[in-house]
């Protein structure tokens, strides 16, 4: 094996969007215990949050975590998550090793310099910090070069390429990942999370490998066991670890991770839904956020044809609904394009 490949697994949090954040104890310790027994690398644990309302995937500090996790990690490492906006450094408890050594700190281009200050606080109290902005092809060329220079001065443990909007195609995969190897300090991990609007997600995790491979940065790909994620769904776990099994010479176990989708995953297909259609294309092609299209659906008696035409005279901000001091509960912009479409069509 060349450069080193690692997995992260997202079912428990990305997953847990379709669950309302509550799955069932049962549900999440035997998730945790496949992963674990399959040699995934890391796993996510769920979501740390301020406001804690009793979802059990949703948590204060790392403590919260232990109860859901297997007595023995074996070689897997646990990350928790959270979103710069509803999580603070000062609520987050010391790593003392019990619980997630990982921290995951996702943020928006608005956000990026208390994201910094985020960062440098979770690594004095003792975590090594992923470091994930949001929608990275919304980047510019020069607004990349200038986030890379300040996170080589923070230093986190990993930097990720992030496709939040499945909108990511394999050129621009390419140039970011150059883009972010030439200039990111070469103990940097980058990372890889995407969404499947397009179906590339694992074709984008494949050309990351080979890239990584010809560079000899140490990279991690996000994936989920069989795809399981809000909207389109992300890269699959399982054919992840098969791909890097025959051609990287990891050692996962494909029979375990297949024992954990039957026992867990298949039983919930008719209670939530995720994974390519038309709706989730249109997410992917418009570069928008997956509640645009999933309001369209559920207030209006839209075609597909109709949330296509409706998506595109909505800006880009509004389409992503991530700018500053934008709300993204607020979809009275998106009902009046929807109207104003309506009138002009009737």
């Amino acid at each position: 094996m060349g450069t080193k490949v690692h997995i992260v697994d997202c079912t428990i949090r990305d997953g847990g969007y379709l669950l309302d954040k509550n799955s069932d104890p049962a549900f999440i310790k035997g998730i945790f215990q496949g992963l674990v027994d399959a040699g995934i690398d890391f796993m996510e644990t769920g979501f740390l949050q301020s406001k804690v309302n009793g979802e059990s995937l949703v948590y204060h500090n790392s403590k919260d975590v232990i109860k859901y996790l297997p007595a023995d990690s074996k070689n897997t490492t646990y990350l928790g998550f959270c979103d710069n906006s509803r999580y603070s450094a000062d609520e987050l408890d010391k790593c003392d090793g019990k619980s997630f050594k990982w921290l995951r700190i996702s943020f928006a281009k608005h956000e990026i310099e208390s994201s910094l200050e985020f960062c440098k606080a979770a690594k004095e109290k003792g975590y090594h910090v992923q470091f994930n902005p949001m929608d990275s092809i919304s980047y510019t060329m020069e607004e990349r070069a200038e986030l890379v220079r300040k996170v080589n001065v923070v230093k986190p443990s990993a930097f990720s390429i992030v496709d939040t909007f499945g909108a990511m195609y394999m050129t621009d995969l390419e140039s970011i990942f150059r883009q972010f190897d030439e200039l990111l300090d070469k103990d940097i991990m980058i990372g890889l999370h995407s969404h499947d609007n397009l179906g590339l997600s694992c074709a984008l995790a494949e050309r990351m490998v080979e890239l990584s491979q010809k560079s000899g940065r140490e990279i991690c790909i996000d994936g989920s066991l069989y795809g399981m994620g809000r909207g389109a769904g992300n890269a699959k776990t399982e054919l992840l670890a098969d791909y890097l099994n025959k051609h990287c010479g990891t050692n996962y176990n494909i029979q375990i991770l297949l024992e954990t989708i039957d026992k867990y995953i298949t039983p919930i297909l008719k209670e939530v839904h995720w994974g390519y259609d038309l709706p989730m294309f249109i997410c992917g092609t418009k570069h928008s956020h997956v509640d645009n299209v999933n309001h369209l659906k559920k207030s209006t008696d839209c075609s597909v044809t109709d949330i296509f035409n409706v998506i595109e005279t909505l800006t880009p901000q509004q389409r992503t609904r991530y700018g500053s001091g934008y709300s993204k509960t607020d979809f009275s912009q998106l009902d009046k394009c929807y109207e104003e479409y309506k009138t002009k069509k009737v």
